[in-house]
């Protein structure tokens, strides 16, 4: 089987999209409102800055093959096309995150939601590259609960407090891109592709 069509029959993308929509409506729904971190000068932190969480690693599951063993058995190489295939549920994310944040006032807004979809999707890439995709959203939620904290406690750690940080801060912005390029790579590995179908192999012969 050729790479597109192995890329296309591998892959579940039509309930995950559905499910991608469903999650843009409920954070333009509830994107104004306000989660308080930190007790003693609360930080109002609008709830469509932190459900891109969700969003990223949708699309991270929307990108992961589930036939792992048949791609990198394939005669044409499907690599290319999973990256590509990624890059355009990357921008179907990052437009319906936009356009749940679009009516965001204030020192984070809709561009703020972007950064952290960004980098919450290279955090999700990560967890699913480390572990399984089943588990992909420990990494990035177990990440963005510690950035909360030290927010909320006014601890300065701007490698994991960069999703609290206001839309114009620069460091912010440079550490999402980093870790969604580490993300990238994690995806793009040889390696990564290599474990995940001697996996399936295994799996296949019990």
């Amino acid at each position: 089987m050729i790479g597109p069509r192995l890329l296309l029959k591998s892959r579940r993308a039509a309930p995950l999209l559905l499910a991608l929509v469903a999650v843009a409506i409920v954070s333009r729904d509830v994107g104004g409102q306000h989660l308080l971190i930190g007790t003693t000068e609360p930080i109002p932190l609008p709830w469509a800055v932190v459900l891109p969480a969700i969003t990223a690693y949708l699309t991270t599951v929307i990108a992961w093959s589930a036939l792992p063993l048949q791609e990198h058995l394939a005669v044409r190489r499907v690599d290319l096309y999973d990256l590509l295939y990624l890059t355009a549920a990357a921008l179907v994310g990052a437009v319906l995150v936009g356009w749940a944040a679009q009516p965001l006032t204030g020192t984070i807004t809709e561009s703020g939601a972007l950064r952290n979809y960004l980098g919450l999707l290279g955090y999700s890439l990560i967890g699913a590259a480390t572990f399984r995709v089943s588990m992909g959203w420990t990494i990035p939620i177990t990440l963005l609960t510690v950035g909360l904290v030290a927010a909320g406690t006014e601890t300065a750690l701007p490698p994991l407090d960069w999703p609290t940080q206001p839309d114009a801060e620069p460091a912010s912005w440079w550490f999402s891109i980093a870790i969604l390029i580490t993300g990238l790579a994690a995806f793009a590995s040889p390696a990564r592709r290599r474990v995940r179908a001697t996996r399936a192999a295994h799996t296949e012969t019990e």
